[in-house]
């Protein structure tokens, strides 16, 4: 019995990694909470219209799927040239479960991604990133039917994206737009133009009318957050060009995130990272590289013109360590032991001048 008994811990050992990290990876019992309390626990798996959507060969009937919108140059409120720069190979934007996003966000679902403190974090958060006498505009980008933001100070509009309407319409914090789209079209033009460069590092000059989100304007946001949606963008660069034209010059966005994701519908370039510090770079580097936004006085592009970036301010790691501690008693145990690490990238708008940069 005792030259059997390591075999039999090895048996043990392989079921409870395989079966925590099924839990982690695809955001069943121990991936989601279905209740606002912070305390509450998880309430059963994911809908299984939605476990069908994570799957590789997932093809359901299209007249079941509702559409989602799609930007309309007419009504564009964009005005600003954006130059993004590639930095993912078509490779790293593939998701193991590669169907429309309208498939698998078809069916709202009302639940947290976060456990409480995490989501306790990031209001406070934006509390600090928030005008601090109150008022202002927030943008929740990748939004559900809440958007976390703290009590005070609180913002006068709070204008929501996200990928269902019926989360958008239970969302009580939004006073504006309610915009339902998809960011990860590959027929969108500028998308598949994307897709076609194998090299990193290769620019690509957007028309000013070619923005995301036509409906916002330019320069009208004075906070953006992004709460748990950034690794499923299959063209990051874009949103962090989007990011740039509607932010207000200081304005700020704040990225966060902790370890737990859909495994399948993330892309290649988020799961190839195997740290939390990997990760928190990946973001930094796509708002602060990924793209630049250039105004161009009178209609001469050799004239005087004005520029913005996003660059980082401020990331946060909490948690992360003691989360990874804990990881090998976790997996013995067969579910999350402590709370989810809290990391955020915090970036600012940025605007410069060719004058000013040659004077200095």
């Amino acid at each position: 019995m005792s030259r059997q008994q390591p075999w039999f811990v090895v048996l043990i050992w392989c079921f409870k990694t395989t079966q925590l990290l099924l839990l982690i990876g695809h955001g069943s019992v121990v991936g989601l909470s279905s209740s606002p309390s912070s305390g509450s626990k998880p309430k059963g798996a994911l809908p299984e219209d939605i476990r069908r959507a994570l799957r590789s060969n997932y093809n359901p009937e299209k007249s079941s799927i509702r559409p989602l919108s799609s930007p309309c140059s007419s009504s564009s409120s964009c005005n600003s040239p954006i130059r993004i720069t590639s930095l993912l190979t078509p490779h790293e934007r593939e998701r193991d479960a590669d169907s429309p996003d309208e498939y698998f966000y078809n069916a709202p679902l009302m639940v947290q991604h976060n456990d409480g403190l995490f989501r306790d974090k990031l209001s406070n958060l934006y509390g600090q990133m928030l005008p601090q006498c109150g008022g202002g505009v927030f943008l929740d980008l990748g939004s559900s039917w809440v958007s976390h933001l703290p009590s005070e100070p609180y913002p006068s509009e709070v204008w929501l994206h996200g990928m269902n309407e019926e989360e958008l319409d239970r969302n009580k914090a939004g006073t504006g737009w309610k915009i339902v789209r998809s960011f990860n079209d590959p027929n969108d033009e500028l998308n598949a133009a994307l897709l076609s460069r194998d090299t990193p590092n290769n620019r690509v000059s957007f028309p000013a009318q070619s923005c995301l989100l036509p409906e916002i304007p330019d320069d009208s946001v004075d906070l953006v957050g992004v709460c748990a949606a950034f690794q499923y963008f299959r063209f990051p660069e874009r949103v962090a060009g989007e990011i740039l034209r509607v932010l207000k010059p200081n304005g700020r966005c704040v990225v966060s995130f902790s370890n737990r994701m859909f495994s399948s519908k993330a892309i290649r370039a988020w799961k190839s990272s195997t740290s939390d510090n990997e990760r928190v770079r990946y973001v930094s580097n796509v708002l602060q590289d990924g793209a630049i936004l250039r105004r161009v006085q009178n209609n001469d592009e050799d004239d005087d013109c004005c520029e913005a970036r996003l660059v980082v301010e401020r990331t946060v790691m909490e948690g992360s360590t003691k989360a990874a501690l804990a990881l090998p008693l976790s997996i013995m145990m067969g579910r999350r032991l402590v709370e989810d690490p809290f990391l955020a990238v915090v970036v600012r708008k940025q605007m410069t001048t060719d004058i000013e940069e040659q004077q200095n």
